[in-house]
């Protein structure tokens, strides 16, 4: 059972994400009419999984409310997945970035960003099990 706080949470947010990119379009001397572009994208994403997550078990999951175990495992098994990918993208850009003689730095912190919440996770949820 879901209570009106977790299915509100994912609107919520989205919207406020879309209001913030929409700003930093702005901010960065785009047109009003590439921000609400911006807003758009982001709104209309949020508006669908929020519409469908009563109705399909793949919208439920990015609203966040897994239906059950099974989606629960599904859910796990995609995280972890994406996350080999953007490890392999993330050192691979890394290594491109170092042989075209580029400024690899962007690609350092998105590897250690990513190495310490790995190890972060690691160690959090061992402590906790």
């Amino acid at each position: 059972m879901t209570t009106n706080v977790t299915r509100w949470i994912v609107p919520v947010v989205g919207i406020v994400l879309g209001l913030l990119i929409a700003a930093a379009e702005l901010a960065r001397n785009g047109s009003p009419w590439e921000a609400g572009l911006a807003f758009a994208i982001v709104a209309v994403y949020v508006l669908v999984v929020w519409a469908l997550q009563s109705r399909s078990d793949i919208a439920s999951l990015l609203s966040g409310q897994s239906r059950d175990e099974r989606w629960t495992s599904i859910n796990d098994r995609a995280l972890s997945l994406a996350a080999q990918v953007l490890a392999l993208v993330i050192v691979g850009a890394f290594i491109v970035t170092q042989f075209n003689g580029g400024d690899s730095s962007t690609y350092a912190r998105l590897g250690a960003a990513f190495a310490v919440a790995y190890l972060g996770g690691l160690l959090w949820y061992r402590s906790r099990s």
